[in-house]
């Protein structure tokens, strides 16, 4: 009776302290996003509201310009949309935003600029985001396999292109899982703006910042759920794909960032084997070095054009 007694107040503490936190805790990280677009009042918090008014004035003059709603279907059969800016150029810009986010927060004022200066834009929205299908997001694991979707949708478009992939935060993680498979002559080059190393890092990190209960006794089932679910290992790291790289790549990162502390791109920047640069901006906020330092930033991604899209 007293075995029965302990067994019974283990598998009970099990459910309600273990596994029912790890089904919620995946299910809200991994599960169908909303997210606000650029000109909602709500979005605006300090680290971005010093740039509010420059980033409007972005999104107002690319919506302007006009743009195409393009889709595409992804290996597992999610719909994919991205906006196209066509300006008839021989190179493109895939621009890849980061987790939990309309793309144009992320991504509207290194678009506008890449644009200015010669560059077709495909501005992706990620599975499980906005217009995009799906149920699940994966955090960069998933995600990297639709990028490559989305190259083989530009040179299915023209042939000639030459194409630059953008990535910032989870977007920027994305590119670096796949930057060892990126063996196309047409992709020339990667910049990776504030991209994290694994989702598990990720995730302690988030915990810690945000006051949560620890995850240690969590992560082991995460995991678990995670490879039936989506068929992803969350403990994947960008540096291990990072040691093969393919292409160049141009890494940015603020000194102060909050979100992905700057240690996890220097050690993105250490691990990769590729022709790489890293520029280091004072600051603070996540995924803001352009705004942090824009004539150092593109200063940086001009010589990066200049090098490898002429």
């Amino acid at each position: 009776m007293i075995f029965f007694v302990i067994f019974i107040s283990l598998l009970l503490f099990l459910i309600f302290f273990v596994i029912a936190p790890a089904f919620v805790f995946y299910f809200s990280i991994f599960g169908r996003r909303k997210v606000l677009p650029l000109d909602d009042q709500r979005l605006y918090k300090p680290g971005i509201e010093l740039y509010r008014e420059r980033m409007l004035s972005d999104l107002r003059y690319l919506k302007d310009v006009g743009f195409e709603r393009v889709g595409v279907s992804a290996g597992d059969g999610v719909e994919l949309c991205a906006d196209y800016y066509d300006r008839g150029a021989d190179r493109t810009a895939l621009m890849v935003h980061g987790y939990n986010s309309d793309p144009y927060v992320n991504l509207v004022s290194p678009a506008r600029w890449l644009y200015d200066n010669g560059f077709n834009l495909l501005v992706i929205y990620h599975r499980a985001h906005s217009y995009s299908g799906g149920n699940r997001c994966g955090m960069g694991l998933l995600e990297q396999d639709d990028v490559s979707v989305w190259i083989d949708f530009l040179e299915d478009k023209d042939s000639s292109q030459k194409i630059l992939l953008y990535g910032t935060s989870m977007g920027g993680s994305a590119l670096a899982f796949l930057s060892d498979r990126l063996t196309d002559e047409h992709v020339k080059g990667l910049m990776i703006d504030s991209g994290y190393i694994s989702t598990e890092r990720q995730l302690f990190h988030d915990v810690r910042r945000m006051r949560l209960p620890p995850l240690k006794l969590l992560i082991p089932l995460i995991v678990w759920i995670g490879k039936r679910d989506i068929c992803v290992d969350i403990r994947e790291k960008t540096t291990d794909h990072l040691k093969k790289a393919k292409k160049p790549i141009l890494f940015f990162h603020t000194t102060s960032d909050p979100t992905v502390d700057l240690s996890e791109g220097q050690e993105n920047y250490n691990a990769c084997c590729a022709r790489k640069q890293m520029v280091v901006i004072d600051g603070e906020g996540h995924m803001m070095a352009f705004h942090n330092d824009e004539p150092r930033v593109t200063e940086a991604m001009k010589g990066f054009i200049n090098q490898y899209f002429i």
